[in-house]
C-alpha cells in the first residue's frame, strides 16, 4: 500500500505547487527594472472646459519595492504650461501594487514641477511585462502604457533600429489663433515604412490624414540610437515634413515608440519591425529552444 501512495503524494504536491503559481497574488516585486512609458491624452486649463494635447515619453528604474525614477520628454501644447516642446524633466514616482494586479502610482504634488504633468493615477498589469496606467488626478486625462525594456543581446546601437520597420501615429495639430485659449486643434494619422540601414540613416514613404486631407510623404534622415535605447530621429528631406523631430524608446528587438517634439505637433508613433509570418514563427521556435 505504501508503494501505491507515494506516486499518488508526489502528484498531489506537484498539482498543489502548480497551482498556487499560477493563483500567485501580485505586488510591488512585479514592476522591477527599466520600463519604457508612452503617455498621450490632454491637459485640462483649470475652471475651464478647455483641453490642449500632450504626449510624454520616457525611460524609468523601478526598485521593486514602490520607487521608480527616470527622465522624459514632453510636448504639450498648453499655454504657460513653461515647457518647451522636446523639454528633458526628471520623474520621481511611488507606486503600490495590489494582490489582484490593479494598484495606484504617484508623482510630484508640487504644482510647480514638471513631473505634476503626470499626476495620480490607478495601475493594471497586463501581460508580457506591460503596465496600464490612467490618469486620476484633475487636470490630467492621460493614459500610459509602460512596457518593460529588454536590450537585444549586444546592447542598443544605431543597428538595433536595422531593417524595415511599419509605423503608425495618431494625434493633434495645434495652431495658435489670437486667443491663446482657442487654437485650432486638428486631428492627424499616419501610417507608412520606415527603412533603417542600421547606421544611423533612414528612408520613410507614409500617408498623412490631417482632418480628412490625405497626402503621400517621403522622409529621409538620421536616426541616433544610445547605448541606454534612447533614440533621436532628424528629418533631413527638403520636401514639408509632418514629424520633422522624433524623440523615443526602443522597447525590445521589435518596437520602439516615439513622439514628436517639433511645435504644435502633438503626436505619437509606434514602430514595428516587419517580419513575414513564416518568420516570426521561425523566431518564435528559436526563442523557445
Amino acid at each position: 500500500m505504501r508503494s501505491l501512495l507515494s506516486p499518488v503524494l508526489v502528484v498531489l504536491v506537484a498539482a498543489n505547487a502548480w497551482a498556487g503559481a499560477g493563483t500567485r497574488g501580485f505586488s510591488n516585486a512585479d514592476v522591477t527594472g527599466n520600463y519604457n512609458w508612452l503617455a498621450q491624452g490632454s491637459a485640462v486649463v483649470p475652471n475651464t472646459p478647455i483641453a490642449f494635447p500632450v504626449v510624454i515619453i520616457g525611460t524609468v528604474f523601478s526598485d521593486g519595492q514602490g520607487t521608480m525614477q527616470g527622465t522624459a520628454t514632453v510636448n504639450l501644447s498648453r499655454p504657460g504650461s513653461g515647457l518647451t516642446p522636446g523639454q528633458p524633466v526628471a520623474l520621481a514616482l511611488t507606486y503600490e501594487v495590489a494582490e489582484d494586479g490593479t494598484g495606484q502610482w504617484f508623482a510630484a504634488v508640487n504644482p510647480n514641477e514638471p513631473p505634476s504633468l503626470l499626476g495620480s493615477g490607478a495601475m493594471v498589469i497586463g501581460a508580457h511585462d506591460e503596465v496600464y496606467i490612467v490618469s486620476t488626478q484633475p487636470g490630467r486625462v492621460l493614459s500610459t502604457t509602460a512596457k518593460k525594456q529588454k536590450p537585444p543581446s549586444g546592447g542598443f546601437s544605431n543597428a538595433t533600429l536595422g531593417g524595415a520597420w511599419a509605423l503608425t501615429c495618431h494625434g493633434a495639430l495645434v495652431t495658435a489663433t489670437e486667443d491663446a485659449l482657442t487654437p485650432e486643434i486638428v486631428p492627424v494619422a499616419v501610417i507608412g515604412l520606415m527603412t533603417n540601414g542600421g547606421d544611423g540613416t533612414f528612408s520613410a514613404a507614409v500617408t498623412v490624414n490631417i482632418n480628412g486631407d490625405v497626402t503621400p510623404e517621403a522622409y529621409t534622415g538620421e536616426t541616433r540610437v544610445n547605448s541606454d535605447g534612447l533614440v533621436t530621429a532628424t528629418a533631413t528631406s527638403t520636401e514639408p515634413v509632418l514629424l520633422a523631430n522624433l524623440s523615443g524608446v526602443v522597447d525590445n528587438h521589435h518596437e520602439f515608440r516615439a513622439i514628436s517634439t517639433d511645435p504644435g505637433r502633438i503626436v505619437s508613433c509606434a514602430f514595428t519591425a516587419q517580419e513575414r509570418p513564416d518568420e516570426d514563427r521561425d523566431q518564435r521556435r528559436r526563442h523557445a529552444r
